[in-house]
């Protein structure tokens, strides 16, 4: 296919993405991508952005297979090629989830941004702000499936990842500067390791989270679980969004009036019309089953509670204080230095010496040295 934003490559067979791969020995090389959140039940990548200092292009996953990628995703997890990306975290997961795959090396620009305490840290600030460059138009929730994409959705893709290495540049010298930089590729290097992909199953109760479902009736409550939980199987069918084939307001509403017959769910207001012309059958029979069903509580059963003991809720109280006013001196966000998640680990099993710190593993070189004896002198108090 023949795409390209200005003098971007377009890559959808393999003989060309081997080439590129060749061609970005030690790199660096700026990565992004695009997934199909907004529109798809299970989301995939739908674009690879790739730039190097002398080359771009765009990836089409959607005609690649799995094998024929392997080029690429061998460069993601080289050690030797670094990979610059903004607010990795989410690529990452989305190249887990789809390849299996992490990325080594990694120069997060908005770690970096953060770091060296910037009013803010969205790529689009960066770019306009930093660097000068007019970002246009936003896609965030174009339908990335679409082939083949228009001129100016291939120029946004691009824009997003070719001035990631000026960026990476100019944060390397001020990280430098400041005597940020050690500390800020060991974040980068634990965010590589540590995230990954989690599928989370189906929640069958999560119709609870609808906005008004409160206010229904106990009939209400059983026909919106059983109307919740046929979109859920629908959407699966289909891979698409519920947002985009069956919205929750139409779901409630359908709830409220529980219609029995196809004719009765046609008339109910915002219904989609390809819903209402293929599934109305289906919907009036998912409301009848309902009307026979066992009625939801109104509120959900409450978990056991396990008490915290007075001496670690003391520990992680002081732990968080000193986190909290230690951020403030370094000029750092607090999860740097610690996450809420890492402090309760901490208060719950209490090193006894600096070494000791290691077995958390958000706790990084860089905190055991400078801040490891401060954690020991609060978990030691009575």
């Amino acid at each position: 296919m023949e795409q390209q934003a200005e003098h971007t490559a377009w890559i959808d067979d393999a003989r060309q993405l081997k080439a590129f791969c060749r061609g970005v020995a030690k790199g660096p090389l700026a990565v992004d991508t695009e997934s199909d959140h907004f529109h798809a039940y299970q989301a995939q990548v739908c674009l690879i952005q790739l730039a190097t200092p002398q080359r771009e292009a765009l990836v089409d996953p959607l005609a690649l297979k799995a094998g024929e990628l392997a080029p690429l995703l061998r460069i993601f997890e080289d050690s030797a090629v670094p990979k610059i990306l903004h607010a990795a975290r989410n690529d990452i997961i989305e190249i887990d989830r789809d390849y299996g795959v992490g990325i080594a090396n990694l120069f997060d620009t908005q770690i970096a941004a953060r770091f060296l305490d910037y009013e803010r840290n969205s790529l689009n600030w960066m770019l306009e702000s930093l660097l000068n460059v007019d970002t246009g138009g936003q896609y965030q929730r174009y339908d990335w499936t679409t082939r083949p994409l228009p001129q100016k959705v291939l120029q946004y893709a691009m824009d997003d990842v070719r001035h990631l290495l000026a960026l990476r540049d100019r944060f390397r010298r001020e990280l430098k500067k400041e005597q940020w930089f050690d500390a800020f590729c060991q974040q980068c290097e634990f965010v590589a390791r540590s995230v990954e992909y989690e599928a989370s199953d189906f929640d069958p109760d999560r119709w609870r989270k609808i906005k008004g479902s409160k206010k229904l009736d106990g009939r209400g409550r059983a026909a919106l679980k059983a109307l919740y939980l046929w979109r859920h199987k629908l959407c699966t069918e289909l891979n698409r969004s519920a947002v985009t084939v069956f919205p929750n307001g139409v779901l409630k509403r359908l709830a409220r009036v529980r219609p029995t017959t196809a004719e009765g769910v046609r008339k109910i207001k915002g219904l989609p019309a390809p819903l209402a012309r293929e599934y109305s059958a289906a919907i009036a029979e998912a409301v009848q089953e309902s009307l026979s069903a066992e009625i939801p509580p109104k509120e959900p059963p409450r978990r056991a509670y396990q008490p915290v003991p007075p001496e670690q809720k003391q520990r992680y109280n002081a732990l968080r204080s000193w986190r909290n006013k230690m951020a403030d001196k370094l000029a750092i966000p607090s999860e740097f230095i610690a996450t809420n998640a890492t402090l309760t680990q901490v208060a719950e099993e209490p090193p006894s010496t600096v070494a000791d710190l290691e077995r958390f593993s958000a706790i990084l070189p860089w905190h055991r040295q400078q801040l490891g004896e401060a954690i020991l002198e609060i978990v030691a108090r009575d």
